[in-house]
């Protein structure tokens, strides 16, 4: 909803109007949902197959009461924020009525909270930055333009198709990336694109359609994609040095976006994008009768979705044929390149 309300669990918000009442108001939609974790398996002993955990459970607890205001001691009925309370039945989810109100058509913040939030996903920053500090006191960079989306997505009945529709087909997404000498300085008013590093999720999956190898994570089905991740509980060297947020809070600045010589070293020499450059890709190249032009050509539409210039298609022509065309540590070394370049690691 792109309020932060944490201030108000201890005593009225010092920037905004809310109190505890309004905080234990949202906390009363949650007291009935029971999550039970269960244990972690016993180590297997040797020879031993190791058992696999068992998945978190959550279910609804109907006998659960409602939140209580420490301050007054009295339990607060589920209430949105700025809303009336709702009134619940014995048996009722409390995030059922949660849901009607938060896309009732006169809810002041989920369809601007949304569409913005996408505009960051899509352009880089919020029309309101940071997403999730939609206060009065931290306005949008183009108010009219929020409130065009905002009413766009409510007419549409919550259409996130065509809310991304709206945003990837406009003028402003489809600039350059490319500053000229008037907005060279601009980071507020799109004036042309500003240039992100794919998310880390999003960039494993990216090496891993190029190089048709699958990275494997316990405790989820082979071939489970990055993105598809339930939660950050899954180790990986890879999504956590290229800004995974660990979830120790509800802040969206816990996902970095920077670079660090941490990843440069990563992409450059581990073993892992070692592996995966000498994987499947690479040796199915190094098989294919093809004409290398034509295996040029399909290399950089799968990473880059475009085709190759003459000129880079005749230097790795030239590559190829000093190891005799069909070399498949020629391929690597394409492949290898072609995930370190700018073009790949960057939307732009």
């Amino acid at each position: 909803l792109g309020q932060r309300i944490g201030c108000a669990k201890c005593h009225h918000h010092p920037l905004e109007k809310w109190s505890q009442e309004d905080y234990f108001g949202m906390v009363s939609f949650f007291t009935r949902v029971k999550v039970t974790i269960p244990p972690p398996p016993k180590k297997a002993k040797k020879g031993e197959k190791q058992e696999e955990p068992k998945p978190v459970s959550v279910s609804l607890n109907a006998k659960a009461g409602d939140a209580v205001n420490p301050r007054t001691g009295k339990p607060v009925r589920p209430t949105g924020l700025g809303g009336k309370p709702v009134e619940l039945k014995k048996d009722d989810d409390p995030r059922l009525k949660l849901v009607e109100w938060m896309t009732a058509r006169d809810n002041p913040f989920f369809a601007k909270t949304l569409v913005n939030r996408y505009w960051k996903h899509f352009m880089g920053r919020g029309l309101v930055d940071p997403e999730d500090d939609l206060r009065v006191t931290n306005p949008s960079s183009n108010p009219a333009l929020l409130m065009a989306l905002e009413n766009s997505f409510i007419e549409s009945k919550y259409d996130v198709r065509m809310l991304i529709r709206t945003i990837c087909t406009s003028t402003v997404y489809r600039l350059s990336a490319v500053p000229n000498e008037h907005n060279v300085g601009d980071r507020m008013c799109y004036s042309r694109f500003l240039p992100r590093r794919l998310h880390a999720e999003v960039l494993l999956d990216a090496i891993d359609q190029l190089t048709s190898s699958k990275t494997t994570f316990k405790g989820v089905p082979n071939g489970t994609r990055a993105v598809q991740l339930p939660d950050n509980l899954f180790e990986s060297y890879f999504l956590s040095v290229f800004g995974r947020p660990d979830a120790a809070s509800a802040c969206e600045c816990e996902r970095s976006g920077d670079a660090s010589l941490a990843q440069a070293l990563h992409m450059l020499n581990s073993a892992e994008i070692q592996t995966k450059v000498s994987g499947q890709r690479s040796r199915d190249l190094a098989k294919d009768k093809r004409t290398l032009e034509a295996k040029i050509r399909e290399i950089y539409l799968v990473a880059l979705s475009r085709e190759p210039t003459k000129d880079e298609t005749s230097t790795l022509v030239a590559h190829l044929n000093k190891k005799g065309g069909n070399n498949q540590s020629s391929y690597e070394d394409i492949l290898w390149a072609l995930i370190n370049t700018k073009e790949f690691l960057f939307n732009h």
